[in-house]
């Protein structure tokens, strides 16, 4: 076991605070395993809503014009478990928790996620271990109390600890896969079905939409599963061309009829600069060619990214980008 003195001094360094009460420190790095002392349960349930209202007062104020429920998706993205155990990881806080015993499974998963570059936004192969998490918000308990309470002084530690947040271009982008399949089916009527199994000991999602196979994802655990699979038939539903029942477009489904005026005269309202188009691919023969573009939005020094579908003509696929564009902008609150 790991000298307490030394931790406390490492975990100062790595989160670049110094605590008047080193104790608090000690029992906010203390797993429930180890009864010598006080544990970081108390801390947690503390630090986790200290925690919630800075990056909440963050993104109300970065995002003055969208509406709560994609407030809720930043916050929830930015303090997620997923996030909070790569924080534990990636800045090394896991190696100075102190503990009786800690699962296999919580040693399995250090070695996978020190081989990512990041971590998925929602979801990963393996269960993200919650004590990792727990630790980060215990963290955030005893900062909180060590410094009088001060959101604005949690908030500047730990927003470098969280870097790179998830911002809303990735909200709007990447939105949740399982909303946005059954957003997707939903508006063209059909009918959206997850099935579990198991092969071994992974489970397995199947997404069936009205009763036909579309793709599966896998996990040891069914959230995750569930993530995976939706994510599947999401890129499935995205890339088919053929037209038919069993194969949905997703970008289909959200075509709108002049949508480059009409995200034209949103970005005018809103008082942002105006979309721009750029030609992104330009595919088969001369006499047969396709196009695939993008649009860009700026609003509040944040640039919005959006490719459109494979068209036969560049107006097309601009106009096949701006619905997209302009669904996720509505999505958001913004029209």
């Amino acid at each position: 076991m790991m000298d307490m003195e030394y931790s406390v001094a490492a975990v100062e360094s790595i989160i670049k605070y110094t605590f008047k009460d080193k104790k608090l420190l000690e029992q906010a790095l203390t797993h429930p395993t180890f009864t010598d002392g006080p544990s970081y349960v108390r801390l947690e349930f503390l630090g986790d809503s200290a925690l919630g209202l800075a990056i909440s007062s963050f993104f109300f104020l970065t995002y003055p014009d969208i509406d709560s429920g994609k407030l809720s998706d930043l916050r929830a993205a930015n303090v997620s478990n997923e996030k909070l155990v790569g924080v534990a990881v990636h800045h090394g806080l896991y190696k100075y928790i102190r503990h009786s015993n800690l699962t296999n499974k919580v040693w399995e998963f250090f070695g996978k996620v020190e081989e990512e570059e990041k971590m998925a936004v929602y979801g990963g192969q393996m269960t993200a271990p919650k004590v990792l998490a727990d630790v980060v918000e215990s963290m955030a308990g005893a900062v909180f109390i060590d410094c009088g309470f001060d959101l604005q002084l949690i908030w500047m530690i730990f927003r470098s600890l969280l870097e790179p947040l998830v911002m809303l271009d990735v909200i709007l982008t990447q939105p949740q896969p399982i909303t946005a399949l059954y957003g997707a089916c939903g508006k063209d009527g059909k009918q959206v079905d997850i099935r579990y199994s198991k092969n071994g000991g992974r489970n397995i999602a199947s997404v069936f939409v009205d009763n036909t196979f579309i793709a599966s994802g896998s996990s040891d655990s069914p959230k995750n599963a569930k993530l995976h699979a939706a994510e599947a038939a999401l890129l499935k539903i995205t890339k088919s061309r053929s037209g038919s029942q069993n194969d949905l477009d997703f970008n289909e489904l959200m075509e709108i009829e002049d949508a480059k005026q009409k995200l034209l005269e949103l970005c005018k309202k809103k008082k942002w600069p105006k979309p721009t188009y750029k030609i992104e691919q330009a595919l088969g023969p001369k006499h047969d060619k396709r196009y695939v573009s993008s649009v860009q939005v700026e609003l509040y020094g944040t640039i919005l990214s959006v490719k459109g579908s494979e068209r036969a003509t560049v107006k097309d696929t601009d106009n096949s980008a701006a619905s997209l564009m302009f669904c996720a902008l509505r999505e958001a609150g913004y029209t």
